[in-house]
């Protein structure tokens, strides 16, 4: 587990998502992003904290980013929010893969969100930024400092293009356009493995 103030991470399922908690320290209402697997791990790790589940949100919707949400949505009551582009992943297990795996997931969003809308978690604010190309509804989000990427960017990579929907220029421009043009300083959460920077990745970065 990794702390950015009020932002944790946690790694879950065969895959090692990172899944992000958000916690506003006024309300303490939380944000929970991309749990992939292991509810009863998500939960514990919640309770230790402490504070008010309020939103489930994806940056995307493969199987190994959803195998919790059902789970949470269920024992919290709370909403599951996603780029409307992200709806046939989610609904469909051969668009999100899970289908491959024997256990076909299927999650129903709650609302969708769009590029450039911001969501308001007690006093924290934090920014949609819609960047197809992983998968068309691909996004990340930015609170303050800090850059929720998913799989679109990551430490001296970006996100495989390979899949249903992915495409190789949409996502190098989602990231050139609109990544990069954050503050050097930024923190950037990635989907898998450790985190990075901006500053970084414009340095160091092969694929950009």
């Amino acid at each position: 587990m990794n702390t950015y103030n009020n932002i944790f991470h946690i790694e879950v399922g065969q895959l090692e998502v990172n899944c992000i908690i958000v916690k506003c320290l006024e309300t303490s209402r939380i944000a929970v992003f991309d749990p992939g697997d292991d509810f009863d791990k998500i939960v514990k790790f919640i309770e230790s904290i402490g504070g008010k589940p309020e939103l489930i949100i994806n940056t995307h919707c493969h199987y190994d980013h959803i195998g919790a949400v059902n789970d949470l949505k269920k024992k919290y009551s709370i909403p599951f929010i996603i780029h409307e582009q992200e709806k046939e992943y989610a609904e469909e297990p051969e668009k999100n893969y899970s289908s491959m795996t024997g256990e076909p997931i299927k999650v129903y969003p709650d609302r969708f969100i769009s590029d450039g809308e911001l969501i308001n978690l007690g006093s924290i604010g934090i920014k949609v930024i819609h960047t197809p190309g992983h998968t068309k509804g691909s996004c990340c989000f930015l609170t303050g400092n800090t850059l929720i990427s998913g799989d679109t960017l990551f430490a001296g990579s970006v996100g495989r293009t390979d899949l249903y929907g992915g495409d190789t220029d949409t996502i190098l421009e989602s990231i050139k356009n609109k990544l990069l043009l954050l503050d050097g300083d930024t923190i950037v959460l990635t989907g898998h493995g450790r985190s990075t920077t901006i500053k970084q990745e414009k340095r160091f970065n092969p694929y950009l």
